[in-house]
């Protein structure tokens, strides 16, 4: 399964599914290059594809996979984190078109399920994994979305990509009023 999907039918997707969490990563594959162990994947441009029915468990976070929903940006094949905290994101960076849909995904998911938009229920694999012993912070398995081009402090990714999903949430409420 590999289909282009709106963020419309994402949300008609959703309704009456029961989710408690989502977990945002990256693929660490090139642009174009879509991964069912998500459901979802974002490419360079933007775009939204259903690689994964929403009601299938993926293997994406450890143990906590099920329930949840793994959305993916398709990138950073060669990207690094250094010891000193320096991250490279390589030849294939994660793009601002791809950042942007993220967030609005995540308002999606929060519209049509209720489920908050925070770090609670809303977590990259990097947050995830530094609650799990595993994340930049410790042995560093797992650092994906930790830092983003435009947002370079060290682990501000989750926040930054939540706040940008809070912005987008608010705007349409006020589109419908």
């Amino acid at each position: 399964m590999d289909r282009e999907i709106s963020l419309d039918e994402l949300s008609e997707m959703l309704k009456g599914g029961d989710y408690s969490n989502v977990y945002m990563h990256v693929t660490a594959g090139h642009y174009g290059q879509h991964f069912s162990d998500y459901h979802l994947n974002i490419d360079s441009d933007g775009s939204l594809h259903l690689t994964k029915p929403l009601d299938e468990t993926p293997s994406a976070t450890w143990h906590r996979n099920t329930g949840s929903i793994a959305v993916t940006l398709c990138c950073e094949p060669d990207a690094q984190l250094f010891a000193d905290g320096t991250v490279d994101f390589g030849s294939e960076p994660p793009t601002s078109e791809q950042v942007e849909c993220l967030a609005q995904v995540l308002a999606t998911i929060s519209n049509a399920t209720g489920l908050p938009i925070d770090s609670d229920h809303m977590m990259t694999h990097a947050e995830a994994a530094e609650l799990d012993g595993y994340g930049p912070n410790t042995t560093c398995e797992r650092w994906d979305l930790w830092e983003l081009p435009d947002s370079r402090e060290w682990g501000s990714g989750g926040d930054y990509i939540r706040g940008k999903a809070l912005y987008y949430q608010n705007q349409w409420a006020n589109e419908d009023e």
